[in-house]
């Protein structure tokens, strides 16, 4: 049979595509938490649950300043709450 056939997805490349989506999902949870629960009642444990999501979407590659963007918070203040480090992908093209 004739025809043209598509090579398979590479299993790298599709890791990479699931852990970044995997990084906006909570890069949106992070936002649902900003502008709903915690935007209203201030509670430390919903505020720590945001910077773990903020963290998660940033260590999947979620650039801080996206994230500051989405979540309507200063950048030093993603910056403050990712760490020192701006993201994985920027520290695995730094070491080359």
């Amino acid at each position: 049979m004739a025809g043209t056939t598509t090579p398979a997805p590479r299993p790298r490349a599709l890791a990479l595509a699931v852990r970044a989506w995997q990084g906006r999902a909570l890069l949106w949870t992070a936002k649902t938490l900003q502008n709903t629960i915690v935007g209203r009642h201030r509670r430390k444990a919903l505020t720590a649950h945001r910077n773990r999501a903020i963290r998660a979407a940033h260590a999947r590659g979620v650039p801080a300043a996206a994230i500051a963007k989405a979540v309507d918070l200063a950048p030093s203040t993603v910056t403050g709450i990712c760490g020192k480090s701006t993201s994985v992908r920027d520290e695995k093209t730094a070491e080359g």
